[in-house]
């Protein structure tokens, strides 16, 4: 199994391994999760360190201390440790302003993929445009219009 990597609130799980992680609210399952945490077969994007730092523009909202909720869930973590992750939106919008930073239309990620209800897709949505008004670089901006028209 994978070792879960250190994490603060200003390097953090995010990504698609960080959406796997319940919200401590509802019944879960999800075979990701397992995949990810459990049986070790996910690799790990930590924020500023293997993966773009996007706090310059979203500073630390969307980022959680998890690690209860992980232990509840069945991951061997020590008792006192803490473990920061990304909650889905944050995770979302990590991966969409990564792909613009690195000059990539990010086509794979949709919007309704990660969101389980009209109203998670429209906070999301209003999320992207409140992004958006904090770009400074025209080519970003031009990603992420074209981006969203495919939407």
């Amino acid at each position: 199994m994978t070792a879960l990597p250190a994490t603060t609130p200003e390097h953090y799980l995010t990504g698609t391994s960080a959406m796997t992680i319940p919200d401590g609210e509802a019944a879960f399952v999800n075979w990701h999760f397992v995949d990810t945490f459990l049986d070790g077969r996910a690799s790990f994007r930590i924020a500023g360190r293997n993966f773009p730092d996007t706090s310059a523009l979203l500073g630390t909202a969307g980022v959680r201390e998890c690690a209860a909720i992980l232990r509840d869930s069945g991951v061997p973590l020590p008792v006192g440790s803490t473990f920061y992750a990304a909650n889905r939106d944050r995770a979302f919008l990590d991966l969409l302003l990564g792909n613009l930073q690195q000059g990539r239309r990010p086509d794979h990620l949709r919007i309704d993929d990660y969101s389980d209800a009209d109203n998670d897709s429209e906070t999301l949505r209003v999320e992207i445009g409140r992004l958006r008004e904090r770009l400074e670089e025209a080519a970003q901006i031009r990603l992420l219009d074209e981006w969203l028209t495919l939407q």
